[in-house]
């Protein structure tokens, strides 16, 4: 989460501009955005559950590339200081890699061609991800102002295992993460055209078994090039950056996925 830092910095800077009263437009009650998201693949496989017997790195064992992958969200104001937000995407990766296990390697009861200790698997990824969130204005300052975010982050992953030596072994893993997602976010009006902006947030979630962390980072900055006093519909551009780390448990069967990568948006306030 190489990025963490400077998401503090935009935060901490938000707060420390003397209490004022910001020009938090409220005038307009929806926001409609349009995501583009080039990310890298990260993370790993530990797979021992009954039928399992896997361990891989996406990275160190694997080969693959980056992804563009296109989201939508929205937002509504329900108040003078709180929103509702939802935002959908999906992500999709496909690669070749090494898996090693003992004596076997094993997917879902599927046994795989091992030469030398290791196995090729041609893995393909698909990740539904949904976003439910609140906000809430805790702070504001001159030219900024601080949100506390709450709500969840649902994750569908499914993973589809072929034998890189016979196509016709394959088989399936799906699993579904419900986690909270806790955090802040921050506004910072450079000037009239330019805002800075970041997230953080994540949680983590244990029962019994089963649980999984999350942790989330969004920031950059975004360019206004309408004015909203005389155009029907205020639109932006954001150029950002954002990460994504997610960590599942499942009995004896724990992933981490993580993807990471610079992140373009088209905003439409209206």
């Amino acid at each position: 989460m190489k990025f963490k830092s400077l998401v503090i910095f935009i935060l901490i800077f938000v707060l420390a501009v003397p209490a004022a009263s910001f020009a938090r437009d409220r005038m307009l009650k929806h926001e409609g955005e349009l995501t583009v998201w080039q990310n890298e693949l990260h993370g790993s496989l530990n797979l021992e559950n009954t039928g399992y017997n896997l361990k891989t790195n996406f990275r160190g064992d694997g080969s693959f590339g980056k992804e563009t992958t296109a989201g939508f969200g929205w937002l509504y104001n329900i108040g003078k200081l709180s929103d509702v937000y939802i935002h959908y995407n999906r992500i999709e990766n496909s690669g070749r890699l090494k898996a090693i296990g003992t004596g076997t390697v094993s997917f879902n009861g599927t046994n795989y061609t091992v030469v030398g200790g290791v196995a090729t698997i041609d893995l393909n990824l698909k990740m539904d991800i949904f976003d439910i969130l609140g906000a809430r204005e805790i702070a504001r300052g001159e030219k900024g102002y601080l949100d506390f975010i709450y709500g969840v982050k649902i994750i569908k992953a499914d993973f589809q295992a072929a034998d890189a030596f016979n196509a016709n072994t394959r088989a399936s893993y799906n699993v579904t993460l419900p986690l909270p997602n806790f955090g802040v976010r921050g506004v910072y009006q450079i000037n009239k055209s330019w805002n800075a902006y970041g997230q953080f947030s994540g949680f983590s979630l244990n029962r019994g078994s089963k649980g999984g962390t999350l942790k989330y980072i969004d920031c950059g900055f975004e360019y206004k090039f309408t004015n909203p006093s005389k155009e029907k519909i205020d639109w932006s551009l954001v150029l950002g950056y954002k990460d994504e780390y997610i960590k599942g448990n499942d009995s004896n069967n724990h992933l981490v996925i993580e993807h990471r990568g610079p992140q373009f948006k088209v905003i439409g306030r209206f």
